[in-house]
């Protein structure tokens, strides 16, 4: 067999190579994840959610049925569950490289302030897939008080767009740390 070593065809096959890697990576990190406490399970298989209750939560902020299809497909969602009933949920949005997105998090009214909401933000930050990310971001128009005691810092200009601190490379040792307690 005879090599082609025309300049042409490096650039073309390092890049199919390139995408194929990232297509890779892509699917790992977005296989679901388990993280367990007590009773108590973050998951993020979609198969699992629960989009009726998931829409009565989320109220008019995604008030049809098929725009909400189309979020939660375009998402990476944890499911907050208590045995296998839903009680909480969150949505990320994220290129997986630069940008990790925390919309949507609720917590059924009957579990809140036990420290479910905030047990599962941090799922949503130790995610493998939050660890290359350089810009880490909450929405919210009513959790100030709790993503401030959460690390996350309102933005001046913004109202309702929250910042986490991050190391130059990503999320900070503090938070590598704690991914050493994911099942």
């Amino acid at each position: 067999m005879k090599c082609v070593n025309a300049a042409s065809f490096l650039p073309v096959c390092g890049d199919a190579v390139i995408a194929d890697l990232a297509e890779q990576q892509r699917l790992r990190l977005l296989s679901p994840r388990k993280w367990f406490r007590e009773t108590m399970e973050v998951n993020t298989d979609p198969a699992m959610l629960n989009p009726r209750l998931i829409a009565q939560w989320l109220g008019s902020a995604i008030p049809d049925a098929r725009l909400l299809t189309l979020a939660l497909n375009s998402s990476l969602c944890f499911g907050l569950y208590r045995h296998t009933r839903q009680i909480g949920f969150a949505r990320v949005v994220t290129d997986m490289a630069e940008t990790w997105v925390i919309q949507d998090l609720f917590i059924s009214p009957e579990y809140r302030y036990i420290g479910l909401g905030s047990w599962l933000l941090h799922c949503c930050l130790t995610h493998p897939g939050a660890s290359g990310c350089h810009r880490i971001i909450a929405l919210s128009d009513s959790a100030q008080d709790f993503l401030e005691r959460n690390g996350f810092i309102c933005h001046a200009s913004l109202p309702g767009l929250y910042l986490r601190a991050v190391a130059p490379y990503g999320l900070s040792d503090s938070l590598s740390a704690d991914r050493a307690h994911h099942h």
